[in-house]
């Protein structure tokens, strides 16, 4: 049964570390003001599939990790 646990813990990590990592990256000005986004897509707009895997796979590790901790 831990090496069940073992394995599902590193292959969510190595998903969530390539998962993060292709994330499209944003570009932050902090010398434009608010009203400079209107009309522009939110976060979640573009690419909300691999946005909403990311956070399944994140949560998916969060509860396995808490799992393990309080049954092993």
């Amino acid at each position: 049964m831990m090496l069940v646990f073992m394995v599902l813990a590193v292959i969510l990590s190595v998903a969530l570390i390539v998962l993060v990592t292709i994330q499209p990256r944003q570009t932050q000005i902090f010398s434009t003001d608010a009203t400079s986004n209107i009309g522009k897509p939110s976060y979640w707009a573009s690419q909300p599939i691999r946005k909403m895997l990311t956070l399944a796979i994140s949560i998916a590790l969060f509860i396995l990790l808490l799992i393990y901790d309080c049954f092993l």
